[in-house]
């Protein structure tokens, strides 16, 4: 196993245990605003499955997000408050986060089969790749890891919590 087939393995497994966290989420659950200052579950769905779009396209490419090119913004998310600029106070923003859940099951599913096909068009040298972003320089497969595979791993923990917070089953296992 190669360093692409890894990482295909790694987020083929991500995205589908979010999906299985998922799926039996209802409008309620993902609207409902916890105490404190956790999220929504549908503002920290949308985070996970918008933050691995950005990363790719945004980061890796330097193109737009598939979010934005294909009118995912448009179908599954609406909010009452603009994103804010970096230093912003994103708690706030999150908190108004509502979403289509339906149509960002549709978003996910397409995320994840977009990504999955550009990963397998690349070569293991293409992961060396090193990208500069304003918190550091990773290699495209570090990149891919941390801010793809294990962001979804950790905001399924968190899902999971919150959906067990409301009474139901988060892990499926």
């Amino acid at each position: 196993m190669n360093t692409v087939e890894l990482l295909q393995y790694s987020m083929d497994n991500a995205f589908g245990i979010l999906g299985q966290v998922t799926a039996d989420l209802t409008q309620e659950q993902a609207d409902w605003q916890p105490p404190g200052t956790a999220n929504p579950i549908g503002a920290m769905y949308w985070h996970t499955i918008s933050g691995a779009d950005d990363v790719v396209y945004r980061w890796a490419l330097g193109q737009e997000p598939l979010r934005q090119r294909d009118g995912w913004d448009d179908r599954a998310l609406s909010v009452s408050v603009p994103e804010p600029e970096h230093g912003g106070d994103l708690l706030a923003y999150m908190r108004t986060i509502r979403v289509d859940l339906p149509a960002l099951h549709d978003y996910a599913k397409a995320v994840a089969e977009d990504l999955q096909g550009w990963l397998g068009s690349l070569a293991p040298e293409d992961l060396e790749r090193t990208i500069k972003l304003p918190f550091g320089e990773y290699t495209l497969a570090q990149m891919l890891d941390l801010f793809i595979v294990w962001h979804i791993n950790a905001h399924c923990g968190e899902i999971s919590a919150l959906k067990g917070c409301q009474g139901a089953q988060g892990y499926p296992f």
